[in-house]
């Protein structure tokens, strides 16, 4: 067993060490030969470690901390309780959706047979998260925010409505939330990073339903993995020579593996229990 003299020394030696790593550290990243990928790399090493020696300091203190800091303009805050303002609002069918004026975020539910989504066939987990930008940066009111939201949602219901062997559209819901100028960028993070839909490029599986008939032979990448998946959009097999991201078995083992490691949510009191939970400043047990 160590003695508390051995720990001294212990602590005193890795502590040393760790900075005279960071000094070599220093050196490389202030040193002409270090690329601009090198540079990105460090930086977002030493983020990480960052956030690691802060959590490590406050299990050191000896005087309790918060789990977080309630800051009303932090936009993962704001971007939380938009989403829950989101969640709040009605599903409706997608092709019931009207014109109307306003910017904001949107979710869209699928309720189909198609098999590879069945896990989230259903339920309260969007296959799809978006937001539309107000047409003027300083809009005030949603006449001056343009119809985003309202002609984001007909383009996606014009995609899914050209898809006939695999998706139907009477099997698509929605919800959308018209949002003050400004907050709809910081709702959309956090819907992404909380539900991680399989549509959304972000999440990197099944990317591709909010692209636009723009000419194949101006464009360098390859055809989506959602028009792979779902072809129908003529402009997206225009060109026989066009060649997937992926194939359709990976695109679907993709899937698999998704939904067997990430939860859906099929309870809407259950998704306002986890995103009030995690506004406490105490450690709770959410549910899962």
């Amino acid at each position: 067993m160590s003695t508390n003299k051995e720990a001294r020394e212990a602590t005193k030696q890795a502590i040393n060490d760790l900075d005279e790593k960071l000094e070599a550290l220093n050196q490389i990243a202030q040193g002409s030969e270090a690329s601009e990928l090198t540079r990105l790399k460090l930086d977002v090493k030493l983020r990480s470690f960052v956030g690691r020696a802060e959590r490590l300091s406050r299990e050191l203190d000896p005087i309790e901390w918060p789990r977080f800091v309630f800051d009303p303009g932090d936009p993962s805050v704001v971007g939380r309780f938009v989403a829950l303002a989101l969640i709040a609002q009605p599903r409706i069918s997608l092709a019931a959706v009207k014109r109307f004026h306003g910017s904001g975020v949107y979710a869209l539910y699928y309720n189909g047979n198609f098999a590879p989504y069945r896990p989230i066939s259903g339920s309260e987990t969007p296959i799809y998260v978006g937001k539309a930008n107000p047409a003027q940066d300083t809009a005030r009111n949603p006449l001056e925010q343009g119809d985003g939201v309202s002609r984001r949602l007909k383009d996606h219901l014009r995609s899914i409505s050209k898809v006939s062997d695999s998706l139907n559209l009477e099997d698509f819901d929605c919800r959308f939330l018209v949002v003050q100028t400004g907050w709809q960028d910081a709702a959309e993070m956090f819907l992404i990073d909380f539900f991680k839909p399989i549509w959304n490029n972000e999440t990197g599986i099944c990317y591709g339903v909010g692209k636009h008939g723009d000419s194949p032979s101006t464009r360098s990448n390859k055809r989506s993995p959602w028009d792979t998946l779902h072809p129908g959009r003529e402009w997206a097999w225009r060109d026989p020579d066009m060649m997937d991201s992926r194939d359709k078995g990976r695109i679907i083992s993709d899937l698999q593996l998704h939904f067997s490691t990430s939860a859906v949510r099929r309870d809407v009191e259950q998704l306002f229990k986890l995103f009030l939970d995690e506004l406490s400043q105490n450690e709770l047990e959410t549910a899962e």
